[in-house]
């Protein structure tokens, strides 16, 4: 069995929402930082795919 794994992520999507959470963890005084960890790690895998190939000979 083989496969790939293809990232379906948008990297101006991702940009744009990290960068809102980098000037939230600052107004915060570093009070938004886990939660801007734990968003990167859940957008991370959360836009993964894995397509698996069968192989032809059984």
């Amino acid at each position: 069995m083989k496969g790939k794994i293809i990232f379906v992520g948008n990297f101006w999507e991702y940009f744009g929402l990290s960068l809102a959470l980098l000037l939230l963890t600052v107004l915060t005084f570093g009070i938004a930082l886990p939660y801007w960890v734990y968003w990167s790690f859940k957008y991370f895998f959360s836009k993964l795919e894995i397509e698996i190939y069968s192989s032809g000979s059984n």
